[in-house]
């Protein structure tokens, strides 16, 4: 029995895991050297709707967290909380996609579901290729 649990729960987090974040500006830009990937931030806040939904909802699509996780380290920051490093937002959430010399890929502004954020990440990933010398 102590094994079906086990097996069920470890199931459950391989099938519903949130993208593995990174909560250091620094450490995610060298990460992402290491693994020659770009960053992906998510800037974010508590007590926001459209936020708690893209974190619990479409950030908890495991087939978009391993298109993501390919690409890009994941990095999330808070804007009242955390150093910005110059980024700018209108509003939360707010995705960058970057280069690990700090030049950027995409801004997303806004809520994303799972289909139009899988469709951004893909054209973004072309993109990405066919910037590359």
């Amino acid at each position: 029995m102590k094994f079906f649990l086990s097996f069920c729960f470890f199931g459950a987090v391989a099938l519903f895991g949130e993208p593995n974040w990174s909560s250091s500006y620094t450490k995610a830009f060298e990460e992402a050297k290491k693994q020659e990937k770009g960053v992906m931030i998510l800037l974010s806040q508590e007590n926001c709707d459209a936020c708690w939904y893209m974190e619990n909802i479409v950030f908890d699509e495991s087939d978009l967290v391993q298109e993501i996780e390919k690409s890009f380290v994941p990095l999330y920051l808070d804007v009242n909380d955390d150093d910005l490093h110059d980024l700018n937002f209108t509003g939360t959430p707010t995705l960058y996609f970057m280069q690990t010399d700090g030049e950027i890929i995409k801004r997303l502004d806004g809520v994303f579901n799972i289909k139009e954020l899988t469709a951004a990440l893909l054209k973004i990933k072309v993109e990405k290729v066919e910037e590359t010398p």
